[in-house]
């Protein structure tokens, strides 16, 4: 524990030192290199809402630099002030949908220059906050293996029952294998679901779906932008081995009240926002409920006795309490609920599941000057779930009872703080701190009812801290070449055992001009959170439980090499190679579950029912995206292996990973017809999933040699047994499946209505859900009996169609 504080007294220290040796160089630089840069900052917002304008492209034609807007709308710009040849220079504010503005700076001062975005007059139908890459050259940047979905097409894109999902549209990128059919799961570049950052509002979720993983939870009309990073990580980043994905909400409209909302087959949404204060506060509630529940149970007696619905609630307010001063609440919460009741003439059975999640965060911005600024969150996360399953099996005489108690929670309290300096056109300075306090509560219980009484589901909490301190810089030290480099140090603390680890990171870019070029990262990571999954797709009785004395830290490391190329009608094309080591990651032993028999409190034991191993993962990846004109969407492939290797499971030997796919492909193409009419498709094709399946079975007969059995012979005798081969020795059926939709605007003044009708599984493709073995008669003659195992698959979705409405105002 000394260890742990003495690391983040450290980190600090060292903080604070940065900050001071930023205000002692930037007046020095202020004073010795006045004749030599320039720097212009302000603020972008969207014209008619007032919503700060993320991603918009902030340039000097000029002088050949630039630079994009934070989520803020914030952008700081350094440039040569050769004022004795050219004391004015005019700076270009553009963005895709909106119209080109230019304003004209004198370089003899530091300038301050905000700036309203109009709507391109030939395309008022959609006035949309777009995420950052939208109009970001792929070229210019150095960051590599970082992907985003504009928003809008998030919306266009068909989806399951109509339901628009943000982390369904990031499964069609290359890189991200996705889970089950129809799961919401993420399997980046060989990492589990549980190596995902999810970000909302810099509070991290940590489970992500509703309805068993059909669906996320993260409403549409609420989302301003998503970005996912799946490598070549800058050190601001941390917690989590394969993936960041940083969402954020919308701010609200600052001009007039507006909303949006829509009507689906199974649930229905609301978004409302406005101005608090006109032009200087806003705020925004969105909120979306499933149905079926509700519509189901006057005509449908037996809906209460399996009835099940899910809601979430988005709440945002920002504020503009000073010109250098900037403020956001936010919320989020969200829960499922399912009741089911059975009734069998030799089983009854009920159940009653709960889980859900609720986060919060406010985030206060400040801008010191026109190169420096800082942003300061607090944010608190909470997930638990509560599963009350009862089964009564009935004989003659008695009446036995089977209990499964499951309580599973992870709470987390932090702050975080982000510092940007821009040092002059070689130098951008970005440092940092976080710290974390969580707290686990895994319990598990599987009994037998007896004499003793029902089954407690009491848990225990297990606290620990984690923090980190970062230091980076992206370093520009010739035309064309840039250089991000960096150090993230975190620790973690639990049960009075303390992990450290420093955590380097690089990226380079070189670019020869002509609008592409040739990129390379390393990155190490440290994740100190373990996810105890049963069954890979995130049912609610899986648990959150952190390191200890006895489980390690996971590590990995990274590296990857690409190139990218940015075309004049708007396409970019980037060809990466990655290759990704995992250590210390954990898994279930060999018929060992959360699901333990006879304890009520699982928190002590479950470390007595994991392995520890190793895995590693390989490939390139291959993406063509287009996200401006008429004709937008993606192609992207994948080709990739990966594989694990566990002591304690296959016999100590490499085996691949459930979700290694070797191929994976998706094509995504939305055209605009005109401004009424919307034509979207997606096609995605997959290896099928690994699996292990019997390779044989045998059958033991009563015999005098199983006398040494004891008590456990007659368990063992008149029973059929399957043998297994290697773990995962079988693959799926290959994955591929069509979806296609059309969409029927109309605008009617300020309101507008869309019509969306959509097939999912198109041409009905019978993809396999899983597999069982059955015995089936294959005898040709009536009177005789000839048995054998046939496998078979069960399908989950055939062609669905589906209609929804959505309105605007």
């Amino acid at each position: 524990m000394k260890a742990f504080y003495s690391s983040l007294l450290l980190g600090g220290i060292l903080g604070l030192l940065c900050l001071f040796a930023t205000s002692t160089v930037a007046q020095s630089l202020a004073a010795s290199d006045k004749k030599i840069f320039r720097t212009l900052s302000g603020y972008v917002r969207e014209a008619k809402t007032g919503t700060a304008m993320t991603g918009v492209h902030v340039s000097v034609p000029s002088l050949g630099v630039g630079t994009t807007t934070n989520s803020a709308g914030f952008y700081t710009l350094a440039v040569p002030a050769k004022w004795s040849v050219r004391p004015l220079i005019r700076i270009s504010y553009s963005f895709v949908g909106y119209q080109t503005e230019n304003l004209t700076a004198d370089l003899n001062f530091n300038s301050d220059m905000n700036i309203e975005l109009k709507p391109e007059l030939t395309n008022l139908r959609e006035v949309v906050v777009k995420s950052n890459a939208a109009t970001r050259k792929a070229s210019e940047s150095v960051q590599m293996s970082s992907l985003s979905v504009p928003i809008q097409q998030v919306k266009e894109i068909p989806s399951l029952l109509g339901e628009k999902d943000v982390l369904k549209s990031l499964q069609l990128l290359p890189g991200v294998q996705k889970g089950s059919e129809g799961s919401t799961g993420l399997y980046v570049r060989g990492g589990g679901p549980d190596q995902n950052l999810i970000l909302l509002d810099d509070a991290p979720i940590y489970h992500t779906s509703h309805l068993f993983g059909f669906f996320s939870l993260f409403n549409g009309d609420a989302i301003k932008s998503v970005d996912l990073t799946k490598g070549g990580f800058p050190a601001h980043f941390g917690g989590r081995l394969s993936s960041v994905v940083e969402m954020q909400m919308k701010d609200g409209n600052r001009d007039r009240i507006s909303g949006e909302g829509g009507i689906g087959l199974i649930s229905s949404r609301m978004t409302l926002e406005g101005p608090l204060k006109k032009g200087k506060s806003s705020f925004l509630i969105s909120g979306r409920r499933t149905y079926a529940d509700l519509i189901l149970k006057p005509f449908v007696p037996s809906i209460s006795d399996h009835t099940g619905y899910f809601y979430d609630l988005n709440l945002k307010a920002t504020f503009d309490v000073t010109p250098n001063d900037f403020l956001s609440v936010s919320a989020y919460t969200g829960e499922d609920r399912f009741v089911y009741k059975t009734n069998g003439s030799v089983t009854q059975e009920n159940g009653n599941l709960r889980w859900g999640n609720s986060a919060g965060t406010v985030r206060w911005q400040h801008r010191f000057n026109n190169a420096l600024s800082a942003t300061t969150s607090l944010f608190y996360s909470l997930y638990q779930s509560r599963v009350n399953m009862n089964r009564d099996v009935m004989s003659e005489d008695e009446v036995v009872t089977y209990a499964l108690r499951n309580l599973s929670g992870i709470r987390d309290a932090g702050l975080k703080s982000d510092f940007t300096w821009n040092a002059g056109r070689q130098h951008t300075l970005r440092w940092g701190l976080a710290l974390t306090s969580h707290q686990f509560r895994p319990s598990s219980t599987t009994m037998l009812d007896g004499a003793s009484g029902k089954p407690s589901a009491d848990s225990v909490a297990l606290n620990s801290w984690e923090g980190a301190v970062y230091l980076e810089d992206t370093w520009r030290p010739a035309e064309g070449l840039q250089i991000n480099a960096g150090l993230r140090y975190s620790g973690f603390t639990s049960e009075g055992m303390t992990y450290s680890h420093p955590e380097p990171r690089v990226s380079v870019a070189y670019s020869p001009g002509r609008n592409w070029a040739v990129k390379a990262s390393y990155a190490s990571m440290s994740q100190y959170i373990h996810l105890l999954s049963n069954s890979g797709i995130g049912l609610p009785t899986d648990l959150w439980v952190p390191s200890t004395p006895r489980t390690a830290p996971q590590r990995s490391q990274q590296v990857a090499l690409g190139i990218a190329k940015d075309f004049t009608s708007g396409t970019t094309l980037t060809i990466e190679g990655f290759y990704k080591t995992m250590d210390n990651m954990v898994a279930y032993k060999e018929g060992a579950s959360s699901l333990s028999i006879g304890n009520t409190q699982v928190a002590p034991n479950w470390e007595d029912q994991i392995t520890y191993g190793k895995g590693w993962s390989y490939g390139a990846e291959f993406l063509l995206q287009k996200k401006v004109g008429r004709f937008t969407g993606w192609a992207g492939y994948t080709l990739s292996w990966t594989q694990q290797q566990f002591d304690e499971l296959n016999f100590g030997k490499p085996f691949w990973a459930r979700y290694d796919r070797r191929h994976d492909v998706s094509l995504v193409g939305i055209f605009h017809v005109n401004d009424r009419i919307t034509l979207s498709g997606t096609w995605v094709y997959g290896t099928g999933q690994a699996l292990t399946l019997p390779q044989g079975q045998y059958w033991v007969q009563g015999s005098n040699g199983l006398k040494k059995l004891g008590d456990a012979k007659p368990y063992y005798t008149q029973r059929v047994f399957s043998e297994y081969g290697e773990r995962n020795n079988f693959r799926q059926a290959p994955y591929h499946r069509l979806d296609i939709g059309i969409q029927f605007h109309k605008k009617m003044g300020r309101r507008e209505r869309t019509w969306e009708i959509s097939f999912y599984n198109a041409y009905n493709r019978q993809n396999p859900f899983f597999y069982y073995l059955d015995a089936v008669n294959v005898s040709t003659e009536p009177q005789v009996k000839k048995i054998e195992n046939r496998l078979k698959q069960i399908t989950l979705f055939p062609v669905l169609p589906s209609v929804s409405y959505g309105y605007k105002f």
